[in-house]
């Protein structure tokens, strides 16, 4: 036991050595060595940006949605340009609902105002219950009851608002997992009364999630309310059955033109409108990625070209340094090594400068997420180091001691 530990202890103290060994090399080659460490610093603060940045989208990604966006298609106000009094434009509201789900291809339509799954719209408000000390800030949507149906909402607790809770005495609200989550303290949400809007308010349900804005989106806290005029403009929501073919726009669109008396609409395929808001983040993604793929390229392909300088140079030197004895396995280690020392010094310097950015300024992503991009982006730097060492050094390793002292 004694003898392995004192051959452990001078294993580790010969690494010091070859490590102190390394420093001072690369400190005598400095200039030379100035470039290639910028590169790898450039190199590392793309990385840490991309890593960060693809971490927090995919774990935004993984989180549910909270509906189902296959199969719906979305009118934008087809009575924007009507005249007439408002129960006018009311009745055909309400027409123009009833014929569109006699359709036998329609399942469901529900009439929201400007906000939408994947239309980049957003509307907050707050509310107070002043006598339990609480009080929150909410995006919101009014819609009317038959929205959850439209998009297939997933009901926790209670149930979505019907006409009787908005022909009652409080206004009825739905929320997500989310706002009971950050509002409510532990205290049960159904049945729970507050002022909202400039209302007195109840809640009535609980929706699981509502990640209405991409689904690489966060997830904010959100309330349904019921829509309460009838004189403004209007989204009509309406679900297909499954299966069912694109030749339904065009029975669409003739039954909106003719009961709105307006050609001046347009129909959306939910499922085209959620391609569009998810390319938002996947282009800078897929350019911050093909950046990152170049710089690690120009890297590689710089590390290779120095290595085989460095070797061609000092062909005496290892030839000498097998005459005296040292093993295949300890010049392999030696140009290993260097090229891991300089990748260090890189990482050292970039990782001063990044780790200093989230007491400057705010950052768009939480902590967690950009101190893992750089844990990852460092290891992904150092790994691929490591194996682009190994060719050019196994080169020097088998270089013979007798053509390289013949050579000098």
């Amino acid at each position: 036991m004694a003898g392995f530990g004192n051959r452990s202890s001078s294993g580790i103290k010969i690494r010091k050595f070859m490590i102190r060994q390394y420093f001072k090399l690369l400190w005598k080659k400095r200039k030379q060595n100035a470039f290639l460490i910028l590169q790898f610093m450039l190199v590392f603060w793309v990385i840490f940006a991309a890593f960060s940045y693809g971490i927090v989208k995919f774990k935004s990604y993984q989180t549910p949605l909270g509906f189902e966006w296959k199969d719906v298609y979305r009118i934008n106000d087809p009575f924007d340009l009507m005249s007439g009094d408002s129960v006018t434009l009311k009745n055909n509201l309400f027409t123009l609902k009833k014929e569109l789900e006699a359709f036998p291809e329609v399942s469901a339509a529900s009439y929201s105002r400007f906000i939408a799954p994947y239309l980049g719209s957003m509307s907050m408000n707050g509310g107070a219950n002043e006598e339990e000390g609480i009080t929150f800030q909410t995006h919101f949507m009014a819609a009317d009851e038959d929205y959850a149906r439209v998009w297939d909402l997933k009901i926790k607790s209670g149930r979505f608002f019907n006409r009787e809770d908005v022909a009652g005495k409080y206004l009825p609200m739905v929320v997500n997992e989310k706002f009971v989550r950050d509002f409510m303290k532990g205290k049960p949400p159904v049945g729970f009364h507050c002022k909202y809007m400039g209302r007195d308010a109840q809640i009535v349900g609980v929706v699981e999630n509502f990640k209405y804005d991409g689904d690489f989106s966060d997830e904010p806290a959100f309330t349904f309310v019921p829509l309460k005029k009838w004189d403004e403009s209007y989204l009509l929501n309406f679900k297909v059955t499954r299966g069912t073919g694109p030749d339904v726009q065009k029975k669409v669109s003739d039954l909106v033109e003719r009961v709105a008396g307006n050609s001046d609409f347009e129909i959306v395929k939910v499922e085209e409108q959620r391609t569009f808001r998810n390319n938002l983040t996947l282009i800078p993604l897929g350019i911050l990625g093909f950046l990152a793929f170049f710089l690690i390229i120009n890297i590689i392909l710089g590390m290779f070209g120095i290595l085989r300088y460095n070797i061609a140079r000092r062909i005496p030197e290892i030839g000498l340094r097998k005459a005296v004895g040292a093993s295949s396995g300890a010049i392999r280690q030696q140009f290993t090594g260097e090229m891991m020392v300089l990748t260090f010094i890189a990482f050292l310097l970039a990782f001063v400068f990044a780790v200093q950015v989230p007491f400057i300024t705010p950052l768009p992503i939480d902590k967690e997420a950009y101190f893992t991009g750089i844990g990852a982006g460092a290891l992904l730097i150092f790994g691929l180091v490591y194996i682009c060492t190994l060719g050019p050094s196994q080169q020097a390793a088998a270089t013979l001691p007798a053509k390289a002292l013949h050579e000098e």
